[in-house]
């Protein structure tokens, strides 16, 4: 497939997810795509992504992830993104909180024979977990270190 192609599917497979139609997502990839960054937790191939978006949706079942910008050469497709959610639901061990999070991101693809079959993504962990409250702010922590 060329470049073209290959945006289109990741565009498709957007779309896909915004309806809610997972299997449909999941087409984007090949059955034994490997996923590296944002979470050690995703096994490879599609049941490894398939827990990892399942999880995602009870813990933030509003959840979007906007493409902001893509960006093909080749077989490899670039987006930058935006996930918002509301977190309603157990997500890494961390109870709902009902905070509404938003935070940044890139996902980088190799295609192969019309599929995905390596990703790789690179998000703003920290500012994710800081709006869930999972970490203290900042001046918490430098608070605390000025009582010591």
């Amino acid at each position: 497939m060329g470049r073209q192609e290959n945006i289109d599917a990741i565009q498709r497979a957007q779309l896909r997810f915004r309806v809610r139609d997972l299997d449909g997502y999941l087409e984007l990839y090949s059955n034994s795509v490997i996923h590296h960054g944002f979470s050690s937790r995703i096994r490879p191939g599609i049941s490894g992504l398939r827990g990892h978006y399942t999880s995602l949706l009870k813990a933030f079942p509003d959840m979007r992830i906007e493409i902001n910008d893509i960006i093909a050469d080749g077989d490899k497709v670039v987006h930058r993104f935006t996930f918002s959610g509301t977190h309603k639901g157990d997500f890494l061990g961390i109870p709902a909180t009902g905070k509404t999070v938003s935070a940044p991101g890139v996902h980088i693809y190799l295609f192969s024979r019309g599929k995905a079959a390596e990703a790789w993504s690179v998000f703003d962990t920290f500012r994710f977990l800081s709006q869930m409250g999972a970490v203290p702010q900042l001046r918490e922590i430098k608070s605390k270190s000025a009582v010591k």
